[in-house]
């Protein structure tokens, strides 16, 4: 998926996904394509090169990382995660997040209402 860094989101993702809701996400650079249930939420995000998300915290969120890399800081400790990876932030834990080239990945939450999604 090394390509992915250049392709436009069309290109990445099928039509299946990129008809799925896009969810609201406070920061710009982020596309995000939403498929969730009662109980659960996944999202097929896109986060440009650059994209910093600033400290918070939220449910527990686990994902993997398709193409790209992450760097994820959870309480002091700071991760690298790259194509392959996956990762697991705890419930109610305060970490932020800094993509430092453009980054693919598929996120799952517990809480089917983790994101918004747009109307």
């Amino acid at each position: 998926m090394e390509a992915a860094k250049s392709l436009p989101i069309s290109e990445i993702f099928p039509p299946e996904i990129l008809s799925l809701p896009k969810v609201e996400v406070p920061v710009s650079g982020v596309s995000g394509y939403c498929l969730k249930n009662d109980e659960k939420q996944v999202v097929f995000f896109v986060f440009e090169e650059g994209v910093s998300v600033p400290d918070h915290s939220h449910c527990e969120q686990k994902g993997i990382v398709i193409s790209g890399e992450m760097m994820i800081d959870i309480e002091g400790e700071t991760n690298l995660y790259q194509d392959g990876d996956s990762y697991v932030i705890p419930n109610d834990v305060n970490h932020r997040v800094n993509f430092s080239q453009r980054t693919v990945l598929i996120d799952m939450s517990a809480a089917p209402n983790r994101y918004d999604v747009a109307r």
